[in-house]
């Protein structure tokens, strides 16, 4: 598969400094991860859409180390255009936050850090609800299906709706959606994220049915260097459910480095 030039939107530009660039999960473009992307203000902040999401053009990579290739020659080819500076840390949240392991696996390009959200190194053993959309036909899956369990146990129905509402608005089709899933639940690289040295923390909500705490805590475990985040009675969309609570760990986690 070919490199390809994807999609990016930049917020809060900053010319100098730490850029945090933000990698979006699955049945998402760039557009839902902007929201919390604003947040960081102090910040040099980049959205990518993944490769085929958004306006971005071809076909689903086949697994997460293809979209991690793609992801790592744009982020090269915009740091050589001074668009990010050299010290990034990457983002990356559910299918993203996998993508980001594996983009810190392989060491292709110099990450100053590295945060990994409602995600981790091993999603093929805890991602059961997706283990439970292999059964019907492909062409049922609807992303609107499962958007009640991105939720904790405590999340207000106007806070729901709110989310539920970003996630449809900003969602590719249902079929790529349905790819991404797939893509998520087969990777498995836990042993080589030993091969990790770059500061790294992982946010995780302790309610979160779509992939479950286990695989924040065993990513955990298996990076040296890194610090773990359990979001108390929050679900998968714990980075919208308790924004600023963990946007302010994320940026204490930064100022750290």
């Amino acid at each position: 598969m070919g490199v390809s030039k994807i999609n990016w939107q930049v917020i809060n530009r900053r010319r100098k400094g730490i850029s945090l660039v933000f990698l979006h999960g699955s049945t998402m473009t760039k557009e839902g991860m902007e929201p919390f992307a604003k947040k960081f203000k102090n910040y040099n902040c980049l959205c990518m859409d993944l490769p085929a999401h958004g306006q971005a053009k071809g076909e689903e990579p086949k697994d997460i180390a293809e979209f991690a290739a793609v992801i790592e020659e744009n982020i090269k080819r915009l740091i050589k255009k001074r668009i990010l500076t050299k010290r990034v840390v990457l983002l990356g949240y559910s299918m993203g936050g996998a993508i980001a392991c594996e983009i810190a696996i392989r060491k292709k390009i110099n990450l100053y850090g590295l945060v990994i959200l409602s995600s981790g190194g091993d999603l093929s053993s805890n991602t059961p609800l997706v283990d439970g959309l292999k059964e019907p036909p492909e062409e049922q899956f609807k992303t609107g299906d499962i958007l009640e369990y991105l939720f904790g146990i405590d999340t207000c129905g106007v806070v729901k709706n709110k989310i539920k509402r970003l996630f449809m608005e900003t969602k590719v089709d249902d079929k790529i959606g349905y790819k991404d899933l797939m893509v998520s639940n087969a990777y498995n690289h836990l042993e080589l994220c030993a091969k990790i040295k770059v500061p790294t923390y992982i946010v995780h909500g302790s309610a979160d049915q779509i992939v479950l705490p286990n695989a924040a805590i065993e990513t955990c475990n298996a990076i040296k260097n890194s610090q773990i985040l359990i979001v108390p009675r929050k679900g998968h969309a714990a980075i919208y459910e308790a924004t600023d609570y963990i946007v302010r760990n994320i940026c204490k986690f930064i100022y750290k480095i």
